[in-house]
């Protein structure tokens, strides 16, 4: 019996942006390694899209666990960054979409908190942009099921 395809997918971003969130939104039941709300180690789900399980870690935010960010990437497919749009790109995220050019890694950038701030996200890159607001799940399994058509 041939094994269905699974993808690996990682969640970057800078802290507070929604990473864990989209995470939620995304699948059913997801895996939290937190502490008052901020994540130290990773968040994991999954879920099943088109007939392929999505494996998708979320990675912490916060300078002091970028260690994790190494870590968590190993083997993965394609990634989503998730930008808080109210803050604009942070350096950090233009550090990770460089990383992830400089290795042919397919990745798409969620615009999120479209709720606070609706202006076009200024970036330097020639990725595809998805507006999202998390919390309410708008435009997330867009930009997914996208991100997993450059795979293809």
């Amino acid at each position: 019996m041939k094994k269905a395809k699974e993808t690996k997918v990682v969640i970057f971003g800078d802290y507070d942006t929604g990473k864990t969130t989209t995470l939620e939104q995304l699948c059913d039941k997801i895996t939290k390694v937190e502490y008052k709300g901020t994540t130290l180690a990773l968040d994991y789900g999954n879920c099943i899209v088109n007939g392929e399980k999505i494996h998708l870690f979320a990675t912490p935010g916060h300078e002091r666990f970028k260690f994790m960010l190494e870590i968590i990437s190993n083997g993965l497919d394609a990634a989503i960054i998730v930008v808080d749009n109210s803050r604009g790109v942070t350096l950090a995220e233009k550090e990770i979409m460089a990383e992830l050019d400089e290795k042919n890694i397919p990745y798409v950038v969620f615009s999120n908190k479209q709720d606070l701030d609706d202006s076009e996200l200024e970036i330097d890159s020639e990725v595809e942009v998805f507006p999202t607001v998390a919390t309410e799940g708008s435009g997330l399994m867009e930009g997914l099921e996208v991100l997993l058509e450059k795979l293809n």
